[in-house]
């Protein structure tokens, strides 16, 4: 037998089998891009062993069939923990606390108005922790406080914010 007759054989199985696969795929992975990939890596697998593959006893499009269900699942479990994200909806840019710049600054305005009215720590802290993103550790050292004193003053400065915010004309109290 030559060479060419192995290669030959393959084209005419991925000929005979190529639609099959792919809707199987497509039912099993549930998009179309995924499904390709599937049917891509099982073929891909299949040339490389054709040659002990077609010589086994058996249907070659039954061991076609399982390769490509096992190939959805492994790349299922490889993508699994991947989320993705179309790129018309990602931000241009994110701030130091993760949102989108745009967002932030409207959100920040709001904010800085709120917090205007806390008592002079509170808005120290504030304006450390959250706005800034620093860590209480750090803060307690920059304000040369007890850390517990920083954790004090934030669930204080949020209660007399949740306190702004429902009662919007009232001054807020240490």
């Amino acid at each position: 037998m030559s060479e060419a007759a192995p290669g030959a054989d393959f084209e005419s199985f991925v000929l005979e089998t190529i639609e099959a696969f792919s809707r199987l795929a497509q039912a099993q992975a549930g998009d179309l891009h995924s499904a390709q990939d599937a049917v891509q890596d099982v073929y891909l697998n299949m040339y490389r062993r054709w040659g002990t593959i077609s010589a086994q006893q058996g249907s070659l499009a039954a061991y076609g069939r399982t390769a490509v269900k096992r190939a959805v699942i492994d790349q299922f479990r490889r993508n699994k923990r991947t989320v993705t994200i179309p790129v018309h909806e990602m931000p241009e840019s994110e701030s130091g606390i993760g949102i989108p710049e745009a967002a932030y600054e409207m959100i920040k305005e709001g904010i800085d108005e709120l917090v205007a009215r806390l008592p002079e720590r509170q808005r120290e802290v504030i304006t450390l922790c959250v706005l800034q993103d620093l860590g209480t550790e750090e803060v307690a050292q920059r304000l040369q406080i007890k850390e517990e004193s920083v954790k004090r003053y934030i669930k204080a400065a949020a209660n007399n914010l949740k306190k702004s915010i429902n009662e919007p004309s009232e001054e807020v109290t240490a």
